[in-house]
């Protein structure tokens, strides 16, 4: 066996030299580091509100299908770039992804609502 190396030794102390230092004193620029709590009252927002939290499924098939933002120019929608097949139908439009997904744009009582195949809703509104 070879003698212990003096350079690992130090190496050996330094990183854990380092190791015990973590954790003392709060670094507020990383997210989850622990702050001190505000000096004054910030605005409270929300991704949705309690109310609309039950559309959170449809919203997130909507976003990974890329309809979460899409532009309807007559029979045609657009996701980003890319043209979406769509018909007219009983229920609307129906649009039907390249995964296979369908989904039906049609009209309700607060504006347009997205029903995908997959059983999840989301209401739809127009940018103005």
């Amino acid at each position: 066996m070879q003698p212990f190396k003096m350079p690992v030794f130090r190496a050996i102390l330094l990183v854990s030299a380092a190791s015990a230092a973590c954790g003392h004193g709060a670094d507020t620029g990383t997210p989850g580091a622990i702050a001190a709590p505000p000096t004054r009252r910030g605005d409270v927002w929300e991704i949705q509100t309690p109310a609309e939290r039950a559309s959170v499924p449809g919203s997130i098939v909507a976003f990974v299908n890329g309809v979460h933002v899409m532009v309807v120019d007559g029979d045609q929608i657009y996701a980003g770039m890319t043209t979406l097949a769509t018909k007219r139908g009983a229920n609307g439009r129906t649009i039907t992804f390249p995964s296979g997904l369908t989904a039906d744009l049609m009209s309700s009582g607060q504006g347009a609502e997205l029903r995908f195949s997959s059983g999840e809703r989301v209401m739809v509104d127009e940018k103005q």
